[in-house]
């Protein structure tokens, strides 16, 4: 795959993709907060104590826009929630990542 000119390969790509999705901690905030309410928002934009509604929404549009939510995130028809396969894509492309890190700095320790 290229990316500017480089070419990386899958792993690489999907990492820092899903990195850059994640990589603010009020992204995290709103993912967690989302989850801890069953997955699903309705009619509303998610509550973090923390952020203000238009920082909420902010946010959300670049999770959705990398596809770790997915649904309708503003007005009163919202309703939003995490999508769990792009989660577990994440999760199997962190995994692989973190097993190779380790493996490789075992086999030169």
């Amino acid at each position: 795959m290229s990316v500017e000119g480089e070419n990386y390969n899958e792993l690489e790509v999907q990492v820092a993709h899903f990195s850059r999705a994640i990589g603010h901690p009020a992204r995290v905030a709103i993912l967690m907060a989302i989850v801890r309410n069953g997955n699903l928002i309705e009619g509303e934009v998610v509550n973090v104590p923390q952020l203000s509604g238009t920082t909420v929404i902010q946010h959300l549009r670049e999770l959705k826009r990398a596809g770790i939510i997915q649904g309708r995130i503003f007005g009163a028809k919202s309703k939003y929630s995490v999508d769990l396969n792009e989660v577990k894509r994440l999760s199997g492309f962190m995994q692989s990542f973190l097993n190779e890190t380790l493996d490789n700095n075992r086999s030169h320790s």
